[in-house]
């Protein structure tokens, strides 16, 4: 199905595809993220340091998750884009409970790596046949309620990982959840395969989609400015409940408790008004696009940074928790856009490649450097700053989000020239 025979109007069983895409996406993001609720227990039973912590959060997962992603999005033309997800959703939950069986630094590196082994083949798939799904005019609020599974993922996977590692301990967490997906993969399956077409028939060459694709430069400020980004917004995902734990003495349960709510409400508002915003403003020029995220990520600095540096502004307080709600928001309004624009300066055969290649540059920079390098410069400033080091480290890592916002600045100079579909108004 190509732009132009989309319907103006997806019926419901469209959209009951994308409700089960979103499920499988919140699987994901809850085996991706559930090690940064347990990173306290798991540090204090395995003896690890935080650059250890960071490096499993990060590179264990990101360095195959990146490696495969590419030839994923090319497997996915030939064998179908449902059979791929399932696949993959199967073995990144197996994954996630093996790592519940780890005795050693070395052998839940060994599990971490099985999750982004899994989790390659899940995302960029999905986003393609979304953009299959949905007319140019719906797009970035289809990916907007796609996207959802980042802020309810992270979310729940915090709350529950943290209140089964509370009840039991941190192994019964990675187990459960685990299983859990494994369970849906079937369901999710039969579910979906009737709308596993493809685009189009593309007679070109892998090599030589690959190439134009790298000729594409609104697609490469595009993942420049989301992995610059990224490398705060994970490292704060990860990080913020042991900065809670540690600087402000919360228990596992009450951080587990604040920050999942804080990333369920403040990411579904962020990421359904980001998408919601870019479309209507979108509809009258492409550059809406980059500039929503631009603006978006200038303003989470000061929201973020209030709560970390001032003292009467802990996230166990009214204003402390509004204002990490909003800065929340904040920092995931760029997914709706910025993944529609992307799939509007590429060919339609060329989205999943193209999703691939984005989420290959957001990754390793992003999920790679992230959570390590925090991590890495808490070791550092641990002497002079003892408990706070962790704070100091994230607080510090906020001028990426300027860096992000500089390179959408300059995305919406080229977002014009190289849109394949004209905008639409809604």
């Amino acid at each position: 199905m190509t732009d132009q025979t989309q319907p103006a109007h997806p019926g419901w069983k469209t959209h009951i595809c994308l409700v089960l895409l979103l499920i499988v996406y919140v699987f994901n993001f809850v085996d991706r993220q559930i090690l940064s609720i347990l990173a306290q227990p798991i540090k204090a039973e395995l003896n690890l340091s935080d650059a250890q912590l960071g490096w499993l959060g990060g590179f264990a997962f990101a360095f195959v998750y990146t490696l495969l992603g590419i030839p994923a999005a090319m497997i996915a033309q030939r064998v179908g884009r449902v059979r791929l997800i399932t696949a993959a959703l199967i073995v990144w939950s197996a994954a996630t409970a093996a790592c519940g069986l780890a005795n050693s630094w070395i052998t839940l590196a060994l599990g971490r790596f099985g999750v982004g082994v899994g989790e390659a083949g899940g995302v960029a798939p999905s986003q393609s046949l979304i953009s299959d799904l949905y007319p140019p005019a719906q797009r970035a609020r289809a990916m907007a309620v796609f996207s959802l599974g980042v802020p309810l993922g992270s979310g729940l996977g915090i709350m529950f990982g943290g209140l089964l590692a509370a009840t039991f301990d941190w192994r019964h967490a990675f187990v459960t959840i685990g299983l859990a997906g494994v369970v849906f993969a079937p369901l999710f399956f039969f579910g979906t395969r009737r709308h596993d077409g493809q685009t189009q028939t593309d007679t070109v060459p892998a090599v030589d989609r690959l190439r134009r694709l790298i000729r594409n430069r609104s697609l490469w400020l595009i993942s420049l400015g989301a992995s610059l980004s990224s490398v705060i917004g994970y490292g704060l995902m990860f990080w913020l409940p042991s900065v809670f734990m540690r600087s402000f003495k919360a228990t596992l349960m009450s951080a587990s408790f604040s920050f999942g709510l804080i990333v369920l409400i403040g990411g579904a508002v962020g990421i359904l008004g980001g998408g919601f915003v870019a479309d209507r403003l979108g509809a009258k020029s492409p550059r809406a696009f980059a500039l929503v995220p631009a603006v978006a990520y200038l303003l989470c600095i000061p929201a973020y940074g209030l709560v970390l540096l001032m003292p009467g502004l802990a996230f166990d307080t009214a204003a402390g928790f509004a204002l990490l709600i909003l800065a929340q928001a904040l920092g995931l309004v760029w997914m709706g856009p910025v993944i529609a624009s992307l799939h509007h300066v590429v060919e339609p055969q060329d989205r999943a490649l193209a999703s691939a290649l984005f989420l290959f540059v957001t990754n390793i920079i992003g999920l790679g450097f992230g959570s390590w390098t925090m991590g890495a410069i808490s070791d550092y400033l641990s002497y002079n700053y003892a408990a706070n080091a962790l704070k100091m480290a994230v607080t510090g890592g906020l001028v990426f989000y300027a860096l992000g916002a500089g390179c959408f600045l300059m995305t919406a100079l080229t977002l014009k020239r190289d849109w394949k579909t004209a905008p639409i108004s809604v």
